[in-house]
């Protein structure tokens, strides 16, 4: 997967080891009493700096999946260093790298902001690696802050931390010389007119699964009611009229709260990681994103979108902006308006259509293994915006 370590220039053995030659006519071999030949050293590797500010314990959640991947495909082209952790070990990270004032061995610096604002210790680094006069590239991953009427912050923490990310959005955005953002929406929700779009990567290396035989309905990750679990229940009633046999299996870190003690027999839930998606999406017809379209969600691309592609399986997903964008050119899914009714038709058709599902399913992971949709060419851009000049290896 992406490109590896620039190639090595030939060994020469001999005598004239390390010297260079021009080369002879044709047809003569090379003397010693030729001149010497000339050829580019090889191109030195990016260094780079990756700063997340997540904890990386914390496996299952989208934004550490996230750094994990860019880190892997950042570490095939470049010399990668990476600073990781919650509050109390970044800040041990960022005091270490400061005092051996480690800008001096990178090249450029890429940091994954929080959805909080940041903490003085990763304003503190952003500014000295500015005031070293390295490129210093920020992804702004998402803006909750500005979407309470969705996602509410109650009491007085929750107005301070918003009031902080208020205050300190502005410095961040003046202290990268590049912004990042996953999509168009995001950057004007923010007010960054030059932001580089960086949206998740497809991960080719997992396995193709394709569409399951039977009537199994998969959705993973949070199930909260802005996450649509509501309406992905409702909807799945409706499908269960058509398709009797209609199961949904829920996949995620810890249980539904709203459905504890009142879940239908008809619903599994599943605790898991990354590491158990493929046995429990194998026999899953489809995977379902049944996101209610609202003014965030037409902004957001969640990272499952990126993993149900990449696992060659039929999705049906609301038809939310960044959603549509992607699926819609690939015919890679169905989409429905975030209705029960609608959702339930898409699904059904896929349940009741196994050509269809074979379709959906092979137009989904052609759009995986594309060049342009994978980790490895996140990685790339990032490289390429913070450091034009260099070489590609």
């Amino acid at each position: 997967m992406g490109g590896g370590p620039a190639a090595q220039a030939p060994r020469m053995i001999g005598p004239a080891a390390g010297r260079s030659r021009t080369a002879p006519p044709a047809g003569r071999p090379v003397t010693e009493s030729d001149p010497p030949m000339h050829s580019d050293p090889p191109a030195r590797r990016p260094r780079l700096l990756l700063y997340g500010m997540y904890d990386p314990s914390k496996q299952a959640s989208a934004p550490v999946v996230r750094i994990a991947r860019l880190a892997a495909a950042l570490g095939q082209t470049c010399d990668l260093q990476v600073i990781t952790g919650d509050r109390v070990g970044r800040a041990r990270g960022a005091a270490r790298w400061l005092l051996r004032r480690a800008w001096r061995d990178v090249d450029a610096v890429y940091v994954e902001a929080a959805s909080s604002a940041p903490m003085p210790q990763d304003l503190l680094l952003m500014t000295l690696v500015r005031l070293s006069g390295r490129p210093l590239g920020i992804y702004f991953r998402d803006a909750y802050q500005l979407f309470r009427d969705l996602y509410p912050a109650p009491g007085a923490r929750g107005f301070l931390n918003d009031l902080l990310w208020r205050l300190t959005l502005p410095l961040a955005r003046r202290l990268a010389t590049h912004r990042f953002t996953p999509s168009a929406g995001l950057a004007r929700a923010l007010g960054m007119t030059d932001a580089v779009l960086l949206a998740p990567g497809t991960d080719p290396d997992l396995p193709d699964l394709g569409a399951g035989a039977g009537h199994r309905v998969a959705y993973v990750g949070a199930f909260g009611a802005a996450d649509g679990l509501p309406l992905l229940i409702e909807a799945m009633a409706t499908v269960r009229a058509t398709v009797p046999d209609a199961e949904l299996l829920l996949v995620g870190p810890a249980p539904p709260a709203g459905l504890a003690g009142e879940a239908p027999p008809w619903v599994e839930f599943r605790r898991a990681g990354r590491a158990e998606l493929p046995a429990l999406l194998a026999g899953a017809r489809l995977c379902v994103i049944p996101r209610p379209i609202t003014a965030y969600a037409d902004l957001a691309v969640p990272i499952k979108l990126m993993d149900y592609l990449s696992y060659g399986k039929p999705i049906v997903a609301t038809a939310a902006r960044e959603t549509r964008s992607i699926l819609e050119p690939a015919g890679a899914g169905l989409l429905a308006a975030d209705s029960p009714t609608a959702l339930a038709e898409a699904i059904v058709r896929v349940l009741l259509d196994a050509d269809l599902a074979a379709d959906l399913a092979a137009a989904a992971r052609r759009l995986a293994v594309a060049p342009g949709s994978t980790w490895q060419a996140r990685a790339a851009t990032i490289v390429a915006t913070l450091l034009p000049d260099r070489p590609r290896p």
